[in-house]
Formats: structure tokens, sequence, C-alpha cells
């Protein structure tokens, strides 16, 4: 496939990852979501990172489930099945680099919440900067860049609040 349309599609999910972040309906951001890791799966699959598109998959399918479901189960199954799949197409070093960031994530949507779940997106979010770098996604590193600001800005922002709740108690 054309170089320029494999990048192209990293944009469209870049796009829809910036829809997703703007919405405030949770379960509308869910879907959005869900619809730009099935595209980054495809562009990174296309760009030869089978490990990193697989997990997108699963990391897709995952968004969904988070919305009803939480908790240490949900967790360990898709923590089972994305290291299971990891290990069986690992084919090179920075496939753990998908790996890695995906095990993070699943943290976040179902064990973390609040400060400790967007310090686990953003540790997730510089692993997967890290991959895009690797494998020459330019949509992705957008994509990885403005979610590092904005996570960076929101932890920032929490922090800031958690202090002013200390001096007022």
């Amino acid at each position: 496939m054309n170089e320029t349309l494999i990048q192209a599609l990293g944009f469209v999910a870049l796009g829809l990852n910036l829809c997703a972040s703007s919405t405030v309906n949770d379960n509308r951001m869910r879907g959005i979501i869900c619809l730009s890791c099935l595209i980054f799966a495809v562009h990174y699959s296309l760009l030869g990172a089978l490990v990193a598109g697989l997990n997108l998959f699963v990391n897709s399918f995952r968004a969904l489930v988070s919305v009803k479901y939480k908790g240490m189960h949900v967790f360990l199954l898709f923590l089972i099945v994305q290291i299971g799949m990891s290990v069986y197409f690992y084919s090179e070093p920075r496939d753990l680099l998908p790996a890695i960031a995906s095990i993070l994530s699943c943290y976040a949507l179902f064990i973390a919440q609040g400060m400790r779940m967007r310090i686990a997106f953003l540790m997730c979010t510089l692993v997967w900067m890290v991959n895009a770098v690797l494998v020459g996604s330019y949509g992705g590193l957008m994509n990885d860049l403005f979610n590092a600001t904005m996570l960076s800005i929101t932890i920032f922002r929490l922090k800031k609040q958690q202090k002013i709740q200390i001096q007022t108690n």
C-alpha cells in the first residue's frame, strides 16, 4: 500500500482522537476512541508493526468494555489476552513497547482512578510515543504528543486542586 495512504490513516485516527477528547458524553467518547484505535490498528499493521496493531485492536474492544465493567477480574482477563498475544507474535524488541503501553492503559481503565489513572495513561502515552517514532507513524506521534500534553495539564490541575483542598482543611 502507498506510504502516503498509510500515513493518512494515522492522521484520520488522530482526528477521531481529537473529536473524542472534545466530547462531553462519556459513552460517545469511548465509542470514538474505539474507532480511533481500530484505525490506528490498521495503520500500525500496515507499517509493519503487527504487535502494535494487534494490541490496538484489543484496546478498541477494551474501550467499549470499560463503559460497563471495571475491576481486577476484567483487568486480569485483558492482561492475559494482551500478554499472551504479544508473546505469541513477538519478533523484535520494539514489540515490547505496545505490550507495555497496553498493560499500563488496561490498569488505568479498570483499576486506577483520579490522579493514578492519569499518570498511568501518561506513562502509556509516552511509551506509545517512543513506539510511534521507531515505527515511523507521524499521526501516531502527533496523537501521543497531544495526549501527553493534555494529560500533563490535567495532572497539574489535579495537583493544584489537591493543594487548595489541603490548605482549606
